[in-house]
């Protein structure tokens, strides 16, 4: 939403953190965000590191992602449209597809998603299959609908 992918309208929860550089960093960070939440009344874990845990970017997502701001020492980045679209396919909610479509991705960008899913199923990303499976099956359904319009 601050990049301008999705709508302004759009709402979440949460903000995904996906890598702390450096990864000492991470401690005084989510500290910082639980002084930040109590102080402006959003949730505990507004700020949520899960998405680390996960081996499911795309190979050289860092090199485009987006610079979102600087604040003092935090440097904070958003990942690009296609690793956005990529891990939305990949994650497959409601939501995602929503945003998927509102996002109209072009040929040659669900060509990338497909070689993405492709890649998730090296044994060593450990991705849910199905979940690959799934969005797989999505892609192709997006790759239909734009060739019948």
């Amino acid at each position: 939403m601050i990049t301008g992918q999705l709508a302004s309208d759009r709402t979440t929860e949460d903000c995904d953190v996906i890598d702390y550089a450096p990864a000492e960093a991470m401690q005084a960070v989510e500290r910082a965000a639980r002084a930040v939440a109590g102080e402006i009344g959003l949730p505990d874990g507004w700020l949520s590191s899960q998405a680390r845990q996960l081996n499911v970017l795309p190979d050289g997502w860092r090199n485009r992602r987006q610079q979102v701001g600087r604040f003092g020492k935090l440097h904070v980045y958003a990942i690009g449209r296609l690793d956005l679209l990529a891990t939305k396919c990949y994650a497959n909610r409601p939501e995602d597809r929503e945003d998927i479509f509102a996002m109209q991705p072009t040929a040659e960008e669900l060509d990338f998603i497909r070689t993405y899913l492709t890649m998730l199923r090296v044994p060593s990303r450990q991705a849910n299959l199905d979940q690959v499976d799934a969005a797989l099956r999505l892609v192709a359904a997006l790759q239909e609908g734009m060739d019948d319009a």
